[in-house]
């Protein structure tokens, strides 16, 4: 019967060293890294509303770019971002009456959780 040959599998000496095996393989190779995902808060300390909010980022054969829109002064908003750490990621800001600011973000800021302030 199918059961008996399952049973006597598991009770096998081979069947042990080949869960062990798996293991190890697993832990010696498998990528154990965090993922690359940056958390970025946007900050409107102006007094006039954030039209748009470009990102665009992108690393080895990849290129994404994420929009956000009408953030309003005072207010805050977070973004995550599938990029890896300590790489810049471009900021291009649109501001209510036609002002836009362009830069590199944070290049070499230390933290997964990063802030961007804007201000004209």
């Amino acid at each position: 019967m199918w059961i008996d040959r399952v049973i006597d599998a598991l009770r096998s000496l081979r069947t042990l060293f080949f869960i062990v095996g798996l293991a190890l393989g697993w832990l010696l190779f498998a990528d154990h890294q965090d993922e690359d995902i940056l958390y970025v808060t946007v900050h409107n300390t102006d007094s006039v509303m954030l039209e748009s909010v470009r990102f665009e980022f992108g690393f080895g054969l990849t290129q994404s770019n994420i929009l956000l829109l009408q953030i309003k002064p005072g207010e805050q908003r977070l973004v995550a971002l599938n990029h890896p750490l300590h790489k810049g990621y471009n900021v291009e800001a649109h501001f209510a009456g036609g002002e836009v600011r362009s830069f590199c973000a944070n290049r070499t800021y230390p933290d997964r959780h990063q802030p961007v302030v804007l201000q004209r």
